[in-house]
């Protein structure tokens, strides 16, 4: 297999993004950047349905990374020698739709994801915009020129219209080259093989049972040279590459470059520094009472922007780079399973996550007991880990983002589940709501099951030709175009759980399936029901017009939603009465 189609055969080989077909390579390269855990419900909240979508495919807002990413893809089914700088150029069409026109003008489809842009940004929730040209075709400069032209256009719509907020905007284009190699970097560690050598004041070196490592302090102008002799490949292991600079108080790698500028000397306290693979090390004493380090093979792991910082300097412009250090560790590992934990860990700055404080919780505990027992189902509750390689990705895991999200709005709390995820691992109190003692693995199944329902029910829906689609379901696409909605519906079905099991239901977490029904046959079970209350779906649409944020309107268009349901279910019983057979309630 040669180099330049590896990643597009890892990409063919993920059959769970065949369904969305030219949108399909966006969404790995999405997975690949942003390292998404549930591909499904990612897609169903993130792209931008509808032929009128203004040059933009999917808008997407991620919490962890302060970013919002802007992007459009491209599929070319033959080869070619780039791909079109016109599809590019419509990038400024986009960010001008998104980010300045009329919402009243804005394409239905794009409404939802315009609105939650805006929001995001005037909020103070994203430091940085990054629009994205995705495709299957050679990279190419007049593609570049353009992407960038659109980032000058959305910079300059943000600093008009959002004068109070500092936003960064960066653009990328990937092309057959970028995502070869992101694939690469997610596969190979180490891409630098070279034997390179540090002149170094002594260091420490420490070691365990899989791994040695030596710390030390090496020169700034030496870290300069070698980013600009291999560049991105010193990223390899990193999951970002470098992001660049701009005068912004808020980036932090203008504030590294200012720092190596202006104090050299104190460099090396002032910086994290820079944690670095490589294949092997040997130090060695020097003629001037110095030491050497010898590195065969080297990938930052940690410090990327560090790094790309230092390396964008003009050390004409500044002589006295030559002053400043870097604290380096650098760190020998053969086994590849302590090796893959390395390169996870550092790329998240050893960050703790939310859920990880949760994953020893004795509600965790019983669940993921409880789930051996669930068929083809792998629920992790909290527990980090699993293999990371972007060629496979498990069609029975339950991701934990997505089950809070599910048992939030089905309790009660569609706002929550779409806007405020995190809390719910956060807070304890919102914590213990969601995940109550009496929580059961088959309930979470059966809450999992209908969002998984109402997901695949919208992507039919969406992929059904806009000529071809009736008034009524022209309506449930403008609904569905709506960021939230089917976080919206899960809670409205929830509220309405009583009108579709035809019985009284005391206590909501009791809801189960008598069988016991794996996560697939679950979404299988409720999909007829949720055709069915799509019938009362365009009652729910008032509640999306502030991203789900006001109580009052989402409690008055459920009321609403569920008296037009009575009507339909009374009217045509079938498929409610056929579910209730199913479902066992306490």
């Amino acid at each position: 297999m040669t180099a330049k189609n590896k990643s597009l055969t890892a990409f063919a080989s993920r059959s769970d993004l065949k369904e969305y077909g030219d949108n399909g390579l966006l969404l790995f390269v999405s997975d690949l950047v942003l390292g998404i855990e549930d591909i499904k419900t990612f897609a169903s909240t993130s792209l931008t349905d509808g032929s009128n979508d203004k040059g933009c495919d999917l808008v997407a807002v991620s919490e962890e990374h302060r970013q919002l990413i802007i992007a459009q893809g491209y599929w070319s089914a033959k080869e070619r020698v780039s791909a079109s700088s016109g599809k590019a150029t419509s990038m400024n069409q986009a960010v001008s739709w998104l980010f300045a026109g009329n919402l009243d003008e804005v394409p239905s489809n794009l409404r939802g994801a315009a609105e939650e842009a805006r929001l995001a940004i005037s909020e103070g929730r994203v430091d940085e915009v990054q629009l994205w040209f995705v495709h299957n075709c050679p990279e190419s400069v007049n593609v570049k020129t353009e992407l960038r032209q659109a980032a000058k256009t959305a910079d300059g719509i943000i600093t008009r219209h959002f004068a109070d907020v500092r936003v960064d905007v960066t653009s990328k284009e990937y092309g057959l080259e970028s995502v070869e190699q992101l694939y690469e970097r997610g596969q190979v560690p180490i891409l630098v093989s070279d034997v390179i050598e540090f002149e170094i004041p002594g260091g420490y070196h420490f070691s365990g049972d899989e791994w040695s490592a030596f710390s030390t302090l090496i020169s700034a102008k030496h870290l300069h040279q070698l980013w600009n002799t291999y560049k991105s490949d010193l990223l390899s292991p990193n999951i970002r590459s470098y992001l660049g600079s701009t005068r912004s108080t808020r980036n932090i790698n203008n504030g590294i470059k200012g720092t190596a500028q202006s104090d050299p000397s104190n460099f090396a306290v002032f910086n994290n520094g820079i944690t670095v693979l490589v294949h092997d090390f040997k130090v060695s004493d020097t003629r001037k009472g110095k030491q050497r380090l010898s590195v065969t093979g080297l990938g930052i792991v940690n410090g990327g922007q560090t790094t790309g910082s230092i390396g964008s300097i003009d050390v004409q412009k500044f002589e006295n780079l030559g002053s400043a250090s870097v604290m380096a560790r650098f760190i020998k590992c053969d086994d590849e399973a302590v090796l893959e934990r390395i390169v996870r860990f550092n790329n998240t700055q050893n960050k703790v996550e939310a859920t990880d404080f949760r994953s020893k919780d004795g509600i965790q505990l019983r669940l993921r007991d409880e789930f051996k027992s669930i068929p083809d189902a792998d629920y992790r509750g909290g527990m980090r880990g699993g293999d990371t390689d972007a060629i496979a990705r498990s069609r029975t895991l339950l991701a934990d983002k997505t089950v809070a999200q599910a048992l939030s709005a089905f309790h009660g709390d569609a706002n929550r589940a779409y806007n405020e995820t995190r809390t719910i691992w956060e807070r304890d109190d919102v914590y213990s709501a969601v995940f109550t003692e009496s929580l059961t693995a088959r309930h979470v199944v059966f809450v999992f099951g209908l969002l998984r329902a109402v997901e695949s029910v919208k992507y039919g829906l969406i992929n059904t030709p806009e000529e071809e689609r009736t008034a009524m379901q022209k309506k449930q696409a403008d609904f569905f175009s709506q960021r939230g909605s089917i976080f919206l519906l899960v809670q409205a079905m929830g509220d309405s759980v009583e009108e579709l099991v035809g019985r009284v239901v005391v206590d909501r977490h009791s809801l189960t399936f008598k069988e016991n029904l794996s996560p697939a046959e679950a979404e299988a079970a409720w999909i007829p029901v949720v055709e069915r209350a799509l019938g009362a779906c365009s009652q729910l649409a008032e509640a999306t017009n502030q991203n789900l944020k006001s109580t009052e309107k989402t409690s008055k268009a459920i009321s609403t939603f569920m008296a037009m349901l009575g009507a339909i279910i009374s009217a045509a019983p079938e498929a409610t009465t056929q579910f209730a057979k199913l479902v066992e309630t306490s």
